[in-house]
């Protein structure tokens, strides 16, 4: 197993993301988390367009690229990522996968066994069935603030053990532990 750095934050916030618009990936030697937005990908695709070589693929230059295109620092650095990603993908980066909705509700029913308050208990079981599911869940909760910390505290746990089974899939092992919270 390799051992990288994980900015445990990021990839909590990655492997938590279910917007079809932002992809993430992790950068297996730096352990980064990188994140490129379908806008990023798209700027990317004109710098491409623009200023790649077919030809002489090894000429091209994306700083160069980069300080004609009069794009905000911010935004370059984006596609600095984006390019990263193009260019190294598969073997250096790997993408994170998205959060499943499937799984977010098997921990709230595991959770739900969890409480020993059965009136609270069988609230949060009624709640949990169709659409709107997940809404009325945290309203329930939030109106019962020690359940409603247990909860995020187990969701937590779920989603890190979730992301160390992907690193050790992927052969990856953290260097650090997540910060407790």
């Amino acid at each position: 197993m390799k051992k990288i750095p994980i900015e445990w934050g990021d990839l909590e916030l990655a492997f938590d993301n279910s917007f079809w618009e932002i992809s993430y990936y992790l950068d297996k030697e730096t352990g980064q988390t990188l994140m490129v937005t379908d806008e990023t990908r798209q700027e990317l695709e004109r710098i491409y367009e623009a200023y790649f070589d077919p030809d002489a693929p090894n000429e091209f230059d994306l700083e160069a690229a980069l300080a004609q295109s009069h794009l905000p620092d911010w935004q370059q650095e984006a596609v600095r990522e984006a390019d990263l990603v193009e260019r190294d993908y598969g073997s250096r980066i790997i993408e994170i996968p998205r959060a499943e909705s499937h799984e977010a509700y098997n921990d709230m029913q595991d959770f739900i066994v969890t409480i020993e308050d059965a009136c609270l208990q069988n609230q949060l079981l009624k709640a949990t069935h169709g659409r709107g599911a997940f809404g009325r869940f945290r309203d329930i909760l939030g109106r019962h603030l020690a359940e409603e910390q247990r909860w995020y505290a187990f969701q937590q746990k779920r989603l890190r053990q979730r992301i160390l089974d992907w690193l050790e899939m992927e052969g990856l092992e953290p260097e650090n532990a997540p910060q407790s919270s």
